[in-house]
């Protein structure tokens, strides 16, 4: 059942958005936000456990989180595929990874000592290749733990192996959340997925752990902890943009560029260059070569104004 919601827009016009009564949205964006920043830690993670067990780089983005019914879930899954369901008593919930099987043959294949990057076969696993597999998938087990630790504390209980949806008894009819993942794995790309039972998370939702944010801000870390956080935070790596200038064109005179035109930019040449660090400055720097690379030189840090300071 839909309804259709007026809502107001600029200059007092309305439209009419379509709200699906079947699937509520049971989650506020704090929470989403939440939610993408503890997948974009895990993304990271199961980049490092794939390079590892491929033997070459795996780059795994977060691709999108979504809100299904447990069965539009089951039903969305090819088969057969490999399922691992995991068992949180703590919680009285489920997480479940789905992983092509194609790409866990790929992997049990270079872990083999073969060479190939092209992915084989969709087809079930045997005992064999679903132990090695199941290796890896307890590596993933520790990063997921790792990566909601912040924000709450669970174990998982138990793991079991299913490649037929059929095979798959959910404890729960409860909505499920999805978070879809993007493997790259050179000239391929593969989708891999994570979804919680909303009964998992409606503990961190009724404590409000997802909208008041981590833990750490809350409890006082000891001399250990602190240590692990750092040594953690030193090997993160971060993206550096230095910015050779600026300037602002009409869409005309885009249009009309040509080969060997010159675009004069805001930034004098004797003044330092801004460096950006993950989209914000952070520093300024000359331009320069060092051993045959471009590099730049910082001039200066640039150290953030702390909004609290200016009330």
């Amino acid at each position: 059942m839909e309804a259709k919601l007026p809502r107001q827009k600029a200059g007092n016009v309305k439209y009419v958005e379509s709200y699906d009564f079947r699937h509520p949205k049971l989650f506020s964006k704090e929470i989403m936000r939440t939610l993408r920043s503890i997948h974009d830690v895990l993304s990271r993670n199961l980049s490092r456990i794939f390079s590892t067990s491929l033997r070459y780089k795996v780059d795994i983005y977060l691709h999108k989180i979504l809100q299904v019914s447990s069965q539009e879930f089951v039903q969305g899954i090819e088969s057969p595929s490999t399922i691992y369901l995991l068992s949180v008593d703590d919680l009285n919930g489920e997480i479940i990874i789905v992983l092509p099987p194609e790409f866990c043959i790929h992997l049990i294949e270079r872990q083999s000592g073969g060479q190939g990057k092209k992915l084989c076969e969709r087809r079930t696993l045997t005992t064999i290749e679903e132990k090695i597999v199941s290796r890896v998938v307890r590596h993933i087990n520790t990063e997921i733990v790792s990566a909601w630790e912040p924000y709450m504390d669970f174990r998982i209980d138990s793991t079991i192996y299913e490649s037929k949806t059929e095979n798959l008894h959910l404890t729960s009819v409860d909505p499920t959340i999805i978070v879809k993942f993007l493997v790259e794995l050179g000239d391929e790309k593969i989708e891999i997925g994570v979804s919680y039972s909303y009964s998992l998370l409606k503990k961190a939702m009724s404590d409000t752990i997802l909208k008041k944010g981590i833990k750490s801000k809350f409890e006082k870390l000891s001399e250990e902890e602190l240590e692990a956080y750092k040594r953690t935070l030193s090997k993160a790596e971060v993206l550096i943009q230095p910015l050779l200038g600026t300037t602002q064109l009409t869409l005309d005179e885009i249009i009309n560029l040509k080969e060997g035109d010159t675009i004069p930019l805001k930034q004098k040449s004797e003044n330092p260059l801004e460096v950006r660090i993950n989209g914000k400055t952070k520093m300024t720097a000359y331009p320069g070569v060092i051993q045959g690379r471009r590099a730049v030189k910082v001039f200066e840090l640039i150290e953030e104004i702390n909004e609290m300071e200016l009330v």
